[in-house]
């Protein structure tokens, strides 16, 4: 196929492809391993994806494959408890057995409610991602992470399932909004800012080309982005080691979310601009980096249009809230909150906090 780029996530016997293009989404059995030896095909979305999208749901797919389908309500409200058992009811409700394959096409929300899902049905059954966020397409349908949220927290309770491929298709995200776009561009200058100075530097330089969705920068932004996410992700697949450097800014943007109530006033990328800007400004509060690294920062959302203080959203939060959910960020180990902070661009840096008080102190000068 034209332009089709293939990316493997090597994982030994759970190692799949990442496949990225543009228009592939009417060849998704070529894209899905041993695909005629499935018993059941369910496809998942939510009634926005359906809504936006009802060519491919009432014709592309239906030519290629045969399926049951289940549609859930949209938003973050669905990575809950009360949606997880819902979702396993529709599906056991269809007589799946394990050579069942649930197909989710959908943003970072539902694949993280679908693969959970997949993670505890009959101990586990097959599952593709086909992301249809920005978000989701350079961050949560790579790597295997599951989760829903709790009243303490965001995504503390899920597990590690990796799916079978994962297909990304740049024309579906012409449906989305600026907002959602601008929201997955968090993730793609947080991989440039722990791996890769030079991707960043494209990112000045290409950055509104890749919000525009200009085909060739968009699918070099995901490709990129792809590809140092699942290398991260073949050292240290649970989370034990490197792979913690992927929460660069999720720390602070985590409990922005969790004490706003997961609601549509902020999103998940935008909680994380705010996140990215806290902890590169507690690293030079640290003295880590220097204020170099906050100016390019600043400068480049600034360029963009992209708001990335609280004030911006007008959010108000007290010092005492915002470290008590911290604390509750499922990076606490030991009763110390874990934080990845930069050293310079491309290169973080994971600490342990030792003294709280330093980070209060910070809190209470950044939110008074």
């Amino acid at each position: 196929m034209k332009n089709l780029i293939n990316h493997k996530v090597s994982l030994g016997k759970k190692s799949y492809t990442i496949f990225i293009g543009k228009d592939i989404l009417g060849s998704i059995p070529s894209f899905i391993p041993n695909y005629q030896k499935y018993s059941k095909i369910i496809i998942i979305t939510d009634e926005n994806v359906y809504k936006k999208n009802q060519r491919l749901f009432s014709y592309v797919f239906k030519k290629e494959i045969k399926f049951n389908q289940i549609i859930l309500p949209h938003g973050e409200k669905t990575k809950s408890f009360k949606y997880l058992e819902l979702l396993i009811d529709k599906i056991l409700k269809l007589e799946v057995d394990r050579d069942c394959l649930l197909i989710c096409v959908g943003g970072g929300v539902l694949g993280d409610l679908s693969a959970l899902s997949s993670s505890l049905i009959l101990r586990g059954i097959d599952l593709v991602q086909v992301p249809t966020t920005l978000l989701s397409q350079v961050d949560s349908s790579v790597g295997g992470k599951t989760g829903i949220n709790s009243k303490y927290g965001k995504n503390l309770i899920g597990s590690f399932k990796q799916p079978k491929s994962v297909i990304i298709s740049t024309d579906i995200l012409t449906s989305l909004g600026k907002r959602e776009l601008v929201s997955g561009y968090a993730e793609i200058l947080k991989y440039s800012f722990i791996k890769d100075k030079l991707f960043f530097r494209w990112l000045v330089k290409n950055g509104k080309k890749v919000i525009s969705l200009d085909s060739d920068s968009c699918i070099y932004a995901i490709e990129k982005s792809c590809i140092i996410k699942s290398k991260i992700v073949a050292i240290d697949e649970k989370e034990k080691g490197i792979r913690e450097i992927l929460n660069f800014g999720h720390t602070f943007g985590h409990a922005i979310e969790s004490i706003t109530g997961y609601k549509h006033k902020i999103k998940h990328g935008e909680a994380i601009f705010i996140g990215m800007y806290l902890a590169i400004k507690f690293s030079i509060f640290l003295k880590l980096c220097s204020k170099d690294i906050l100016f390019h920062y600043s400068s480049h959302l600034e360029n963009l249009g992209i708001p990335f203080n609280l004030e911006h959203y007008n959010i108000k939060i007290s010092p005492e809230e915002f470290l008590k959910h911290m604390r509750f960020d499922k990076k606490v180990k030991k009763n110390k909150i874990k934080l990845i902070l930069i050293k310079d661009i491309g290169l973080p840096v994971r600490i342990f906090l030792e003294e709280e008080k330093k980070l209060s102190n910070f809190l209470k000068d950044e939110l008074r």
